[in-house]
């Protein structure tokens, strides 16, 4: 997509989703190949919306967040949605693709440029790298991870 296309997507979704939300709306992101300007022709825009609340049925959920941006590109968007709660819960690998790859357009208290500042600094401490492979990315250790049991929590790396 053209820059101004791009610059105008945000605001369209952004638009569209406030409307949807309203103050439950928390942030929105692009993650994915769209964000790392790797798309190919067929590859659809990839959308991360966090919120206060969000429905627990998937279907509802599923609804909730896919039908203000129906008809609004050219490509497929699809939309991941979680909660404060939920995106808090565990580090797992999205979190960590999402810290190198997210590009954050709407945040306005800023929830989750910290969040993803803090999973940058989470695979600094733990010695991670994210390698390319023929399927897609694998993160792997910088150096012989520590013997034993390891967790990678908000609160640090530990092992």
């Amino acid at each position: 997509m053209k820059r101004e296309t791009v610059e105008g997507l945000k605001q369209e979704l952004t638009k569209r989703y406030i409307e949807a939300l309203s103050s439950n709306l928390v942030a929105l992101a692009f993650f994915g190949s769209w964000a790392r300007g790797e798309e190919k022709e067929w590859s659809d825009v990839d959308v991360l919306l966090v919120a206060e609340e969000l429905p627990d049925d998937p279907f509802e959920r599923r609804w909730l967040v896919q039908e203000p941006v129906l008809g609004l590109s050219e490509r497929s968007i699809s939309v991941l949605a979680r909660t404060v709660e939920e995106f808090s819960e565990d580090v797992s690998p999205l979190h960590l693709d999402l810290g190198l790859d997210a590009i954050v357009f709407h945040d306005p208290r800023g929830f989750l440029a910290q969040r993803l500042k803090r999973v940058r600094e989470l695979i600094e401490e733990a010695g991670l790298v994210r390698e390319r492979e023929a399927s897609g990315f694998a993160w792997r250790w910088k150096h012989a991870p520590p013997p034993g049991r390891w967790a990678l929590t908000w609160e640090g790396f530990t092992g």
